[in-house]
C-alpha cells in the first residue's frame, strides 16, 4: 500500500524531530578548538600586517578574515581532514538559492526595523565612512560583501554549529551557535544578531550546508554597506525618525519574522531537504 500525503507528511515532522546525526567528516571539539586558535593566531598576525601597511581599517579587517579561514583550513589539511566537510560547503539542490534570497529580504526588513527601534549601528557606521582612498573602498567591498559572508559563516554555521550538532539537539545548537554570533558583533549588535542567526542557522541545519547562510549573509552585507556608502558620513545621534516610526517598525518586524518563519517552514520540503548530510562536490 502506498503511503498517503498525510503519512508523508508525519514523516517529515518526525524527522525534523529527530535529534541530529553526527555528520560525515564532522571534527571533534578538540580539533574544532585548536582549528580556531591556529585561525585566531593567524587572524592576529594578518591584521597586524595590514595595520602596519598603511593603519587602514578596511585592509586590516580584509586580511585578519582571510587569516583566520586560512589557518582553520590549513589546520584541517595539515591533519588529513576534509576542509570542505568541516566547514560544511557542500552542494544543495538549486531549489534553495531562490528561498535563501527571499529569507535574506525578509531579515533585510528585519534588520531595517531594528535599526529604527534600538538606533544606528554607530560602530557600523563609524567603519565603513572611514575608508578613504580607492584601494580601502575596494577593501571595504571585498572584506564586508563578499569575504565576510563566506568566512563567518563557514565558522560559525559551518564549524561551530556542525560540531554542536553531532553533540546537542539542533535546537540548541542553532541557539548556542547564534548566542556566539551576536558575541562576535560586540554589545551593541549581541541581540539583534541573536535572533538575526536563528532562521539562518535552521536553514543550515536542514541543508547541511553553509552555502544558503552565505546568500542571506551576502544580501544583508551588499544591502547595508552600499546603504551607508551612499548616506555618507552622519552622526547616528543626527538621525531622527517622526513620531510614527516605531509602531511602523513593530509591523514591519513582526511581518519579517512571520516571513522568516514560513521560509524556513518552506526549507524542510524544498528540494527534498532534510537532516541528512549534503553529498560533497
Amino acid at each position: 500500500m502506498r503511503p498517503t500525503a498525510s503519512d508523508q507528511r508525519a514523516e517529515q515532522t518526525k524527522e525534523s524531530t529527530l535529534p541530529p546525526t553526527a555528520r560525515e567528516g564532522a571534527p571533534g571539539i578538540g580539533a574544532a578548538l585548536a582549528a580556531f586558535f591556529t585561525g585566531l593566531a593567524l587572524a592576529l598576525i594578518f591584521t597586524g600586517l595590514g595595520t602596519l601597511i598603511n593603519g587602514s581599517l578596511a585592509i586590516a579587517f580584509l586580511l585578519g578574515e582571510f587569516g583566520f579561514l586560512g589557518g582553520v583550513a590549513l589546520y584541517f589539511a595539515a591533519t588529513g581532514r576534509s576542509v570542505r566537510a568541516a566547514l560544511r560547503l557542500v552542494r544543495v539542490p538549486r531549489a534553495v538559492y531562490p528561498l535563501a534570497l527571499q529569507l535574506g529580504v525578509a531579515l533585510l526588513f528585519f534588520n531595517l526595523a531594528a535599526t529604527i527601534i534600538l538606533g544606528p549601528p554607530a560602530q557600523d557606521i563609524e567603519f565603513v565612512t572611514t575608508a578613504e582612498g580607492a584601494l580601502e573602498q575596494v577593501a571595504l567591498v571585498i572584506g564586508v560583501a563578499l569575504a565576510a559572508p563566506l568566512i563567518e559563516e563557514a565558522l560559525f554555521r559551518g564549524l561551530l554549529q556542525g560540531v554542536l550538532e553531532a553533540r546537542l539537539r539542533h535546537r540548541f545548537a542553532i541557539a548556542v551557535t547564534a548566542m556566539a554570533f551576536g558575541l562576535l558583533h560586540g554589545p551593541d549588535g549581541a541581540l539583534f544578531f541573536f535572533f538575526w542567526s536563528l532562521p539562518v542557522g535552521w536553514v543550515t541545519w536542514r541543508s547541511g550546508s553553509i552555502l544558503p547562510a552565505v546568500v542571506v549573509h551576502a544580501v544583508n552585507n551588499i544591502v547595508g554597506l552600499f546603504g551607508y556608502i551612499a548616506a555618507g558620513p552622519v552622526e547616528p545621534e543626527d538621525i531622527e525618525y517622526g513620531s510614527g516610526a516605531i509602531p511602523l517598525a513593530v509591523t514591519i518586524l513582526l511581518v519579517a519574522v512571520y516571513w522568516a518563519y514560513k521560509l524556513c517552514v518552506r526549507a524542510d520540503r524544498v528540494g527534498g531537504l532534510g537532516n541528512r548530510p549534503a553529498k560533497l562536490g
